[in-house]
């Protein structure tokens, strides 16, 4: 499937423009003089046009969806260059999903009228956050430019996402600020943040972010990293029963 050819969209709005067309001239169609039978046989033909424009509308919803998983698991699918970073521009795969999201925007804007084109967009910052949260385990290793790079990816999305919809995501910012949490020197910072300002991600989330920043580490730092004594004391901040009952 090709993510760069949009020609099945022209279709889909013609349809779409169809069906506006009908619902804004019901009145009119009201005034023929039809049999009951040509009558039946136009409304069941408008009623399925109707049906057809809102399947459409949810098939565009998913695709936009499907674009984003697409583009960032070629993101993810090569990450070992995040461990050696050289510069802390963009990833390319990232700006490649940016310019599909623009594209997308640009055809369905002309297309759709505001109520539409809101829905196709809602939530969807939420969407590439969770992807990029839940795919740390993705990084065998990252070093702090590798960091800055990730949060520059991040930024990028974040960028595109308010042209298209005219405000800031805080889905994103949260993607964002997850992976600054790798620049922690120590897991006690890491400790002393879910203290101080609660818990923001999964437990799950937190582990896997343990668990990168101790790949991350050289053999001799590993030495004095105890992985398992983190994962637990971060267990217990996020569930403080388990002290108590011990």
């Amino acid at each position: 499937m090709s993510y760069s050819d949009h020609s099945s969209l022209n279709i889909i709005f013609t349809l779409g423009f169809i069906s506006r067309s009908i619902k804004q001239n019901s009145s009119h169609y009201d005034q023929l003089k039809l049999s009951p039978i040509n009558l039946e046989i136009f409304s069941n033909a408008m009623k399925t046009t109707l049906t057809l424009a809102y399947d459409i509308l949810l098939v565009l919803f998913l695709e936009i969806r499907l674009h984003c998983f697409y583009y960032l698991s070629l993101f993810f699918h090569d990450t070992l260059n995040y461990a050696y970073a050289l510069n802390t521009d963009p990833d390319e795969n990232i700006m490649t999903l940016n310019r599909d999201l623009s594209h997308l925007q640009e055809t369905l804007n002309s297309s759709l009228n505001e109520k539409k084109f809101s829905f196709l967009f809602q939530g969807l910052g939420f969407v590439l956050a969770t992807i990029l949260i839940r795919s740390s385990p993705r990084f065998s290793r990252i070093s702090e430019l590798g960091v800055t790079k990730m949060c520059r990816n991040i930024f990028a999305i974040e960028q595109t996402l308010t042209q298209i919809r005219t405000a800031g995501d805080a889905e994103l910012m949260r993607a964002h600020q997850y992976y600054e949490l790798l620049y922690s020197i120590k897991p006690e910072d890491i400790l002393n943040i879910i203290e101080e300002h609660g818990q923001e991600y999964s437990e799950q989330d937190y582990l896997h972010l343990l668990q990168l920043q101790y790949r991350s580490l050289s053999s001799d730092e590993r030495e004095h990293f105890d992985l398992s004594k983190y994962e637990q004391l971060v267990k217990t901040a996020l569930n403080p029963q388990i002290k108590n009952s011990n």
